[in-house]
């Protein structure tokens, strides 16, 4: 076997069989997590099934809801996008259980995004380095969310491969990768703006690096733009999916800084202050990781020498998006998409040598656990 597709897959085979064996250990042990979990959910995964799974399950069952009045008041399916939904339609219609193809379809992706990250890791830095990176990215603790069935992985899977191709030149191929991503989720539009980014950035003149990156950006706008054509059309508003996020305690982007930002920091005050049990938990976990990645951006900055540099930018921008909203909440799951950040902390590691290496690698282990063991009781 060689090392290009030795090292992606012990990483992932490693780091799965971590989580997985936790999250079947403590689903057998703890049950569902506290708001329960579809009927298509065995027992044995349930700790991978609740939360938002069952939103993604609902929407492929019964469609997006018809009544509109009070989006953005209760929570809502607009919130949801419609990639893993079909996917999860497209099962049950073949007869197949629809979140267990969305776990094994999760899983996959991760395995293909760790053997991208390999492969880009190599070319920019090196074997050895890259080979770091890879496993940095598989033990990253937040790697829990990539074998739910949840949008993380898919979309990590696509941001990597999109970026392989565009490096390649291939630019419509890159959009046309990144054109789902942007259905996934949200931020799944970042996907298109590394591939934007990667073609400004490429040799050429001007009005050829223009050309690139209209046509590695151009299908995901159009795929956004269908999803909010056809929202206009069935449910009478293309913002639904936006205004559904104020349920969740998120502002517009941008605007949420100011509107919802400084509540959400007295918030976060009060509750390290005085603790409630799973709300405590989740305020350290996405506070705690948005330190730690702002600390991994800073680092991929001073080695790249710029803040123009795509691969920066991608990672602010994978940041920056949800935070605009005026919410720390699940802000360690949505640090996942930043994979240039593996290779920030592979270089911090490598700097500290093996006991650094090792150290990391048990807290990672530990922490992993605790996220594991968090699903019971707080969404991801």
């Amino acid at each position: 076997m060689r090392e290009g597709t030795r090292t992606p897959l012990a990483a992932w085979a490693a780091s799965r069989a971590l989580v997985l064996g936790l999250a079947v250990a403590g689903s057998l042990l703890w049950g569902p997590p506290e708001r329960g979990v579809a009927d298509s959910v065995p027992r044995a995964l349930s700790l991978l099934g609740g939360w938002d799974t069952t939103w993604y399950l609902d929407i492929a069952a019964n469609g997006y809801d018809t009544f509109t009045p009070l989006v953005g008041t209760f929570f809502t399916n607009f919130a949801f996008f419609p990639l893993l939904p079909a996917l999860m339609a497209t099962a049950s219609a073949a007869g197949l259980n629809p979140f267990a193809v969305a776990v094994v379809v999760s899983n996959l992706a991760f395995l293909a995004a760790l053997a991208g990250i390999h492969r880009l890791g190599t070319a920019r830095f090196g074997a050895r380095r890259g080979a770091l990176a890879t496993w940095v990215a598989a033990l990253a603790p937040v790697s829990v969310y990539a074998s739910l069935a949840y949008t993380e992985a898919i979309v990590l899977a696509l941001a990597v491969a999109a970026a392989l191709v565009a490096l390649r030149g291939w630019w419509l191929a890159a959009g046309l990768i990144a054109a789902p991503a942007a259905l996934a989720r949200p931020p799944g539009f970042l996907v298109a703006v590394l591939v934007i980014a990667l073609a400004l950035s490429s040799d050429g003149r001007t009005a050829v690096r223009l050309r690139r990156a209209v046509a590695g950006g151009l299908p995901a706008g159009v795929a956004l733009a269908g999803f909010l054509a056809w929202m206009q059309a069935a449910r009478g508003s293309w913002r639904l999916p936006l205004d559904a996020q104020v349920a969740w305690e998120r502002g517009p982007v941008g605007v949420g800084l100011v509107t919802n930002l400084p509540g959400e920091v007295v918030d976060v005050l009060g509750q390290l202050v005085h603790p409630a049990t799973a709300t405590w938990t989740a305020t350290v976990r996405d506070v705690g990781f948005t330190v730690v990645y702002a600390l991994l951006l800073w680092r991929l900055r001073r080695m790249s020498g710029t803040w123009r540099d795509p691969w920066v930018v991608f990672s602010a921008l994978c940041l920056a998006l949800p935070f605009s909203s005026g919410s720390f909440t699940s802000m360690a799951r949505f640090g996942l998409l930043a994979f240039p950040l593996a290779w920030a902390a592979a270089d911090w590691i490598a700097e500290g040598g093996e006991r650094r290496a090792r150290n990391t690698a048990l807290l990672s282990v530990a922490v992993t656990a605790l996220l594991v063991a968090q699903l019971l009781i707080r969404s991801p």
